[in-house]
């Protein structure tokens, strides 16, 4: 089995994602992961869940809407055919999710009646380029807007979208201009 530097990460980031959902503990243990590749910008995620910040009730809701405690949020339950964009958003970030996806509308392929449902974006790659779409998700996840988590994000964009043919490179590319627009 062949596995790409940009699978690996992805395959990182979902465990450490995974493992945060689930409300372990590791007893006050510090986890840091350095993925460092030639010619790569550099990915650290430190999670630090010792018993004096570990607290399931005062836990912010884990990342997607309708998940049930001690249930991990699954992709396939998030990301179906008819699920707009909006629903990946909090409803206090979807005036300016708006206003970008607007941005958007006359270089997406097909009907766009209202923008907020939309759930298919076929842009014309000939008139836009991807890295303006990351950017504007970048800002929008920065802004504290995403209510789930970036990989769920990247997956929905690869299934929903024609802005990568890998889902791993398209959620490297949304959290490398997440940092860069920091």
């Amino acid at each position: 089995m062949n596995i790409t530097d940009d699978e690996a990460l992805g395959f990182m980031d979902r465990l450490l994602e995974w493992l945060r959902q689930a409300d372990l503990t590791n007893f006050g243990s510090h986890i840091e992961v350095v993925y460092v590749a030639p010619g790569a910008q550099h990915v650290d995620t430190q999670i630090n869940m010792g018993k004096e910040t570990h607290n399931p009730e005062t836990l912010p809701a884990p990342p997607c809407v309708g998940r049930e405690k001690g249930t991990m949020e699954k992709k396939e339950d998030i990301i179906m055919n008819e699920t707009p964009l909006s629903a990946l958003f909090r409803k206090n970030s979807h005036e300016q999710l708006q206003t970008v996806m607007e941005t958007w509308r006359p270089f997406l392929i097909g009907e766009t009646e209202d923008v907020m449902k939309l759930n298919e974006f076929k842009f014309d790659l000939s008139r836009i380029q991807p890295s303006t779409i990351y950017l504007d998700l970048a800002q929008l996840i920065n802004q504290g807007g995403l209510q789930c988590s970036m990989s769920v994000l990247a997956a929905y964009m690869f299934t929903h979208s024609n802005l990568s043919r890998s889902e791993n490179a398209l959620y490297v590319q949304l959290k490398r201009y997440k940092k860069l627009s920091e």
